[in-house]
């Protein structure tokens, strides 16, 4: 019995894939919460904004049509989709500084196959979520706190 679950669980790790284990980049500031807050928000005026909530400090974008590299078929035609957004969380250290947190959330689309009518997450756009991060590390160093 104990056999079976150390081979269940080992299957369990093997599938779960490396989407989790990938850090989303953060940036630690000595401003305020509140100025921490509204250069975040400042940093996202290109993205349309699905939710911001700032007793839960968060905030998400909307999903943004991104260029997809996976080609489909025999033909190698461009039918499938990704879509991104972000999600950006503002937390309050003890020591009186802010750490911002920039997570991509990054979905697959394709009209073949099995599960051509749901979008599959796969896994973020590492350098789309540096590039945010250190956009908002430069607006944070420009900051006066």
């Amino acid at each position: 019995m104990s056999k079976l679950f150390l081979v269940m669980l080992f299957l369990l790790f093997l599938t779960s894939g490396c989407v989790g284990w990938t850090s989303a980049p953060s940036v630690e500031t000595n401003c305020s919460l509140e100025q921490t807050w509204s250069v975040a928000l400042a940093s996202l005026q290109e993205f349309e904004l699905r939710s911001i909530d700032q007793k839960t400090r968060v905030i998400e974008t909307e999903w943004i049509k991104v260029q997809t590299s996976r080609l489909s078929g025999l033909m190698n035609r461009n039918l499938n989709e990704e879509r991104a957004r972000f999600v950006l969380t503002i937390q309050p250290e003890n020591t009186g500084q802010s750490t911002v947190t920039v997570k991509q959330i990054r979905e697959f689309w394709s009209p073949q196959g099995v599960q051509s009518r749901s979008w599959r997450q796969i896994p973020a756009n590492e350098d789309q979520e540096r590039q945010l991060a250190a956009r908002i590390q430069a607006k944070l160093k420009r900051a006066p706190c």
